[in-house]
Parts: structure tokens; sequence; C-alpha cells
């Protein structure tokens, strides 16, 4: 009976240990976006083809948003706005006196919008393949939905791990 209550012991010190362990990573990723947001840094999801190979459909972009337009060079890949609601993410093909000639890597042509200052969003710093389609997902109601009932979850769990619960029984 004493060893089973050890062995008991000895998981939940384990589960509590793994609990903290992902807290403790979910506390650094949210600190390290806030920085990153506060720093003008902007993840977009990317929705399309049109930069393919180079990035792909669900990937998320990380963008500059302090990026200087009269800095970006010919191959830099850019962010833009082509209308009021829709955010492009292509490479920029030549820079002219007008603005900036961008084409999507997978396109035949260049896109029919100049980008100019007051369009321009920011350059694209890296992007991570598949992170796109979580964040897509938690944008709708259902994914918002879901990562709650997921947070509020695993706050319940951590509470009903805690070591004052455990103490509580010895």
């Amino acid at each position: 009976m004493m060893e089973e209550k050890k062995q008991r012991l000895s998981l939940m010190s384990i589960i509590r240990r793994i609990y903290d362990i992902i807290a403790t990573l979910m506390i650094a990723l949210a600190a390290i976006v806030a920085v990153l947001w506060i720093c003008g840094i902007r993840p977009y999801a990317v929705i399309s083809g049109s930069m393919e190979p180079a990035i792909h459909v669900g990937s998320v972009c990380i963008v500059d948003q302090h990026a200087s337009f009269k800095d970006v060079a010919k191959n830099d890949i850019i962010a833009f706005r082509a209308g009021s609601d829709t955010l492009v993410t292509h490479r920029a093909v030549s820079i002219t006196p007008e603005g900036i000639v961008t084409k999507g890597d997978a396109n035949n042509t260049e896109d029919a919008t100049l980008v100019t200052d007051e369009n321009f969003v920011g350059r694209t710093v890296f992007s991570i393949p598949k992170v796109g389609y979580i964040i897509r997902f938690v944008h709708t109601r259902r994914g918002l939905i879901t990562a709650a009932a997921v947070l509020a979850a695993f706050i319940l769990f951590g509470a009903a791990v805690s070591e004052k619960k455990e103490k509580k029984k010895k």
C-alpha cells in the first residue's frame, strides 16, 4: 500500500513538472510575441500559393512594419496593401521612381498594384510553415471558442495537480 502511494506521488510529481514546463513555455512565448508586437513585428497568415516555393500556403510571415520603404531592394519580400482589406506578400522585382514593382514567385505576371510609401506595410523577415493555419483557425468563431476551452482546461488541470492539493493530502 505504501509503495503504491509513493508511485502515485511520483507520477503526480512528473505530471506537475510537465505542466510547469508547458506553462513556462506558454508564458515565454506570450512575452516574446508581446515584445515583437511592441517593436512593430507582425505575423500574417499566407492564404495563397503565389509565393511558392519560397513561402508556402499556411505559413505565417513575420513582417517588420518599421522597415523603411526607401530601403527596399530588388528581391526583398515585402508586404503591402492591395485595396482596403487585402494584404499581399510578394517579391520586389524592380524599383522605379514611381514605386516598387512586385510579383509572386509562382505568378507569371507582375502585380497590377504598384507599391508606394502609402500602401507599403513592411519587409518580411522570415516565415514559419504551417503556423498560419492555426492563426487563421483561431480567428474564426469556432477557433476562438476552441482556444478559450483549451486554455480553461489547461488552467483547471493546473489547479487540479497543484502542489497545494498534494500537500493537503499528506
